[in-house]
C-alpha cells in the first residue's frame, strides 16, 4: 500500500465523517485554533521527522511515497529533504483530526432560558 492510498482509505474518510457530525458546531475560532495547532506541528515535527529518517531510524520503502519535496536539500541539511509529502500531509491531517476529536469534549453554547 501507498502512502497516499493509506490517507485514501484511513485518514480522509475518518475526517470527512467528524466534519459532517461537527458541520455545525465549527466556528471561526475553532478554524483558528487549528491552523494554529497545525503550524505548531508541522514546524516542530519537520525537522525531527527528516533527522531520523536521516540517521536511519526509519525510512520509507520505494515507491510508496510520491515525492520529496525537499529532496534538493539532502547535501546541504539533515532535518530537510529526507521525508515525503505524504508524511508532511500527516502533520496536517493528524492535527485536524485530534482537533476535530476535540469538540466533542468542548461545550456547547448555553441555552437562553
Amino acid at each position: 500500500m501507498t502512502y497516499w492510498g493509506y490517507h485514501l482509505i484511513f485518514t480522509l474518510p475518518l475526517i470527512a465523517v467528524l466534519l459532517y457530525v461537527h458541520r455545525r458546531k465549527i466556528r471561526r475560532a475553532h478554524i483558528v485554533c487549528w491552523a494554529v495547532v497545525c503550524v505548531i506541528a508541522f514546524a516542530f515535527t519537520t525537522p525531527w521527522d527528516n533527522y531520523a529518517v536521516y540517521l536511519g531510524i526509519w525510512g520509507f520503502g520505494d515507491g510508496v511515497s510520491l515525492w520529496y519535496p525537499f529532496a534538493s536539500l539532502r547535501e546541504q541539511s539533515s532535518i530537510l529533504g529526507w521525508i515525503p509529502v505524504e508524511e508532511y500531509s500527516f502533520f496536517i491531517l493528524e492535527s485536524t483530526l485530534v482537533c476535530l476529536v476535540m469538540l466533542f469534549f468542548l461545550p456547547g453554547k448555553a441555552k437562553e432560558t
